[in-house]
């Protein structure tokens, strides 16, 4: 049977595994994400493939941005885009690795996987939404990922959370310093978002050390009033956008992965439907993939 090697690049983390052609994981790990420039991050992906080589016969790659898949452009990167704009990377990968190379959005890759085997299988209508750095999205929609008219579709990071901040003729969107600092969905509904709230909770310097999402949800099942406090304002941040995407797409399902969807704390109840009656399916459902990137082959 035919191996992959599949590679998920997130603001945080590349998470890399071999898996045959039913996504079964045979190996894998992950290494720090370089932010820095292309060449970096290409000597990264370059450096945990070595030891793999022989054993795969082509490449998946999830990741940010809008990404064109028929062509291997990626057009803009997300957290990498001071270097990602309008890059051949698929080809650039390709150079290195020397197999056949597929790049993908990582939120539609996400979709795309649900859809196949996971919390979306037999949706007709659904949205996966991944809560890293920023917020990951995919669209299921009449049973098919929406790429929409410039591969730009699910792009759920850069839903306006603020209008007020936006309304003076001054704000410029590009001189914002940081993604989480923008008056945007991803910014507060993120695991940065719930980092930089908790910050604010425990009265923390936002220059120094932050603490970590681990730590977070340690301190909140130790019962510390202020862990608490910032994720209970989180997952109303979460709720919010989700209801506002709801009533846009009006979908059976929303799948949540990301590494905080694995804390049982936020586990929601499974009496939440999006309809009444028997038989109407449950609304929010943890993916069973995150951010599985083999779903492009």
């Amino acid at each position: 049977m035919k191996q992959y090697l599949l590679i998920d690049i997130g603001g945080t983390f590349i998470k890399y595994s071999l898996a045959d052609e039913q996504a079964r994981k045979i190996s894998g790990g992950k290494v720090p994400t370089p932010l820095t420039n292309m060449d970096d991050l290409l000597a990264a992906i370059e450096g945990f493939a070595a030891p793999l080589q022989g054993q795969f016969v082509g490449c998946a790659i999830s990741m940010p941005g809008r990404i064109e898949t028929r062509s291997g452009i990626a057009h803009t990167g997300g957290m990498l885009s001071s270097f990602m704009w309008e890059q051949p990377f698929a080809a650039q990968v390709e150079a290195r690795l020397g197999v056949p190379v597929t790049i993908a959005n990582d939120g539609k890759c996400a979709a795309a996987a649900e859809a196949w085997t996971g919390a979306l299988a037999g949706v007709e209508n659904g949205l996966v939404l991944v809560l890293g750095t920023g917020i990951g999205g995919g669209i299921i929609l009449n049973g098919k990922v929406l790429m929409g008219a410039h591969a730009a579709a699910g792009e759920v990071s850069c839903l306006v959370s603020d209008m007020a901040a936006m309304e003076a003729e001054t704000f410029e969107m590009d001189k914002v310093e940081t993604f989480s600092d923008a008056p945007l969905w991803a910014g507060a509904a993120s695991a940065t978002g719930l980092i930089r709230e908790y910050t604010r909770q425990k009265k923390l310097s936002l220059q120094g050390p932050l603490p970590t999402g681990e730590e977070i949800f340690a301190a909140y099942n130790a019962g510390e009033p202020e862990a608490r406090q910032a994720l209970k304002v989180f997952a109303r941040r979460v709720a919010i956008g989700i209801v506002s995407l709801q009533s846009v797409l009006d979908v059976e399902r929303v799948a949540i992965g990301g590494g905080i969807s694995e804390q049982p704390v936020c586990a929601l109840p499974g009496a939440s439907h999006a309809g009444a009656g028997a038989g109407a399916l449950p609304l929010w459902q943890r993916c069973q993939h995150d951010r599985c990137p083999e779903a492009v082959f």
